[in-house]
């Protein structure tokens, strides 16, 4: 039996990118008691935290192409059911390898979903209604990121097995509930080699940097962020409020930043952003406080990723103008975001390492000013 309901539909639809996003900031509030437990050194576990962007960047392509091939439901289904089987796997994972490509296989489950969810939510709603489908499927990722280091916390309290299986399961009913959604073709896509043309866009490469720089700070900060608490005294609980409360002041933050970039243009709504961001950044490594610290990272990551919106809006006006599709956008931002963010977690894992945790929020506050300026001078 097929759900009819177009409501009902676009909600199943943002329910699935919620489980396909939980296990992204998940992790935080375990990698103090996954260091303990497994010995890991400060270099393993950024290399952890990355492994979810490098699964996310291996599955960009097959998930555009998958989609093409078989249709976004049974795209979207795929992905989850993917995700749902590592997160089972990361629950009874023992030992670093087994960890990391649980979490590699996560980050290729969660792209082919969320390629998936967004093109059948918007084949479901129409064109009169996509935007509103589409902004809905964002809601419900971010729903996911702000519920997954309370999802952590809970894993570091009471184990990770009996707590992540659960969460699988709850996946797994997502999935099927996916699978009994109407089924769509959406618009033709194209071909990724001619995506890729649109690389000769001013326009469209400093929208990919914007859109890049998120997740390379997400990286550094679930890394660096999370060992500085450590470091402070605080506990899971405590790294998760800080993790939760940047994905909450997010989902406030973004759309007026949006809709602002809309009225007023692309630039000075990003510099803004990124201006506060670098900030926020600078204090952390300044300001040797538990609760300060929590404050700022929730500030520092709300505003780094608020910053997306805009960015990808940036892509899509460049795309367009060249005669490209809006999904062309999505696919460029996912070939990008990935290894930035793989970047962020591994680079901040060596820093942190070879020196201390401070060194690494005054690269990631250079990097925020310096984005700034590029969008003054290029967007």
């Amino acid at each position: 039996m097929r759900i009819a309901n177009l409501r009902l539909a676009i909600l199943i639809c943002a329910l699935g990118a919620m489980s396909e996003s939980l296990f992204y900031t998940a992790l935080a509030p375990l990698l103090n008691q996954l260091d303990a437990a497994e010995g890991f050194n400060h270099e393993q576990g950024g290399l952890l935290v990355a492994g979810y962007a490098i699964g996310y960047w291996a599955g960009a392509l097959p998930a555009y192409v998958i989609v093409e091939r078989i249709g976004p439901r049974a795209t979207a289904t795929a992905g989850v059911v993917a995700v749902a089987v590592a997160t089972l796997l990361f629950a009874y994972a023992d030992g670093y390898a087994p960890l990391l490509g649980a979490r590699i296989l996560v980050g290729v489950g969660s792209v082919v979903a969320y390629t998936g969810l967004l093109i059948a939510a918007g084949a479901m709603a129409g064109h009169d209604r996509r935007g509103g489908a589409i902004g809905t499927v964002y809601s419900g990722s971010a729903a996911g990121c702000a519920f997954g280091p309370l999802v952590g916390a809970l894993a570091s309290q009471f184990g990770r097995t009996p707590v992540f299986s659960a969460v699988a399961a709850g996946q797994t009913v997502v999935a099927f509930l996916i699978s009994r959604l109407p089924s769509t073709t959406g618009d033709p896509l194209p071909s990724p080699r001619a995506v890729l043309r649109h690389l000769g866009s001013r326009q469209v490469r400093i929208g990919l940097w914007i859109t890049s720089v998120p997740g390379f700070a997400i990286g550094v900060l679930t890394v660096s962020g999370t060992y500085r608490l450590h470091q402070l005294g605080a506990g899971s609980i405590v790294v998760a409020t800080a993790f939760s409360g940047m994905a909450v002041i997010n989902v406030f933050l973004a759309p007026r930043l949006g809709h602002v970039s809309d009225r007023l243009g692309r630039r000075m709504p990003l510099i803004l952003a990124l201006v506060v961001a670098a900030i926020a950044i600078a204090l952390i490594a300044a300001v040797a406080l538990e609760i300060s610290t929590v404050v700022l990272i929730a500030i520092a990551g709300a505003f780094m990723l608020t910053v997306a919106g805009p960015g990808l809006a940036l892509i899509g006006d460049g795309v367009m103008s060249r005669g490209g599709d809006p999904a062309g956008a999505t696919f460029l931002m996912n070939m990008f975001w990935g290894p930035a963010a793989a970047i962020g977690a591994i680079g901040a894992g060596l820093v942190h390492g070879a020196t201390t945790a401070e060194l690494s929020f005054l690269l990631l506050a250079a990097v925020a000013a310096l984005s700034a300026v590029a969008v003054r001078r290029y967007a």
